[in-house]
């Protein structure tokens, strides 16, 4: 008669790191296997629709760029007007108590 440690191991299958990695593969394998044979497209095709979607991903992260640069450099303008503002007012009023003083 088997005893009940010789059942659970028989049911219970080993699993390893490499056991699950050859899984993936072979899975990923599969995929693309099964994406080549069932893609609607050819392969010029649907290496022309990724180009273009790629250059045109890099032209709006180039237009975005753009657009930060110019908000960075008005804020600082803007910023450097406000301290220029700053050490008029500064000055003035530092004129203004030596007058007093004086």
């Amino acid at each position: 008669m088997k005893e009940q440690r010789d059942v659970q191991d028989a049911t219970i299958p080993s699993f390893n790191r490499s056991t699950a990695f050859a899984y993936l593969m072979a899975g990923l394998w599969i995929g693309a296997a099964v994406s080549i044979i069932l893609a609607p497209r050819s392969g010029a095709e649907t290496r022309l629709r990724i180009a273009n979607k790629v250059l045109n991903g890099i032209d709006t992260t180039n237009e975005r760029v753009r657009q930060t640069r110019l908000r960075v450099m008005n804020m600082m303008d803007h910023g450097q007007q406000k301290i220029s503002d700053v050490v008029v007012a500064g000055r003035e009023a530092v004129s203004k108590l030596k007058m007093a003083i004086n």
